[in-house]
């Protein structure tokens, strides 16, 4: 299975958590890290020990809330660190579905480019004619 990891700023990643429970019921395999009062290194050292300790054998995906920000950089430094790890920034719960219902079926590296653009094709505006 592919395990998941949900890195923001302050409680967003709960909070996508608890949405997408109350839509698809009881969700595993899924770790959420929130940056507040947390130093990079002190992000990246509990996203490896959380990955490392766990038994994803289908590799690791961490989504992110802000491409560039701390969470984005501990992610990468992880990336590199780790095997089997892609990242993938502005998790919505577009995003956070398309990987739940996706992890079981493709490849790790496929997971992350279909939850990327189901996360933007989540993402419209409807204007008014």
């Amino acid at each position: 299975m592919i395990g998941g990891v949900i890195l923001t700023h302050g409680p967003m990643g709960p909070a996508i958590i608890k949405a997408a429970e109350s839509i698809l019921g009881n969700i595993d395999s899924i770790f959420e890290l929130s940056t507040t009062n947390l130093s990079l290194n002190d992000i990246s050292d509990k996203l490896n020990k959380k990955i490392t300790s766990e038994n994803w054998d289908g590799g690791t995906i961490i989504m992110v809330s802000l491409k560039g920000g701390s969470c984005w950089n501990a992610a990468v430094t992880t990336a590199r660190q780790l095997p089997n790890v892609e990242v993938v920034s502005g998790v919505n719960l577009a995003m956070f579905i398309s990987f739940l219902t996706k992890r079981n079926q493709i490849g790790l590296s496929d997971v992350a480019e279909k939850i990327k653009l189901d996360g933007i094709r989540g993402i419209d505006r409807y204007e008014v004619s």
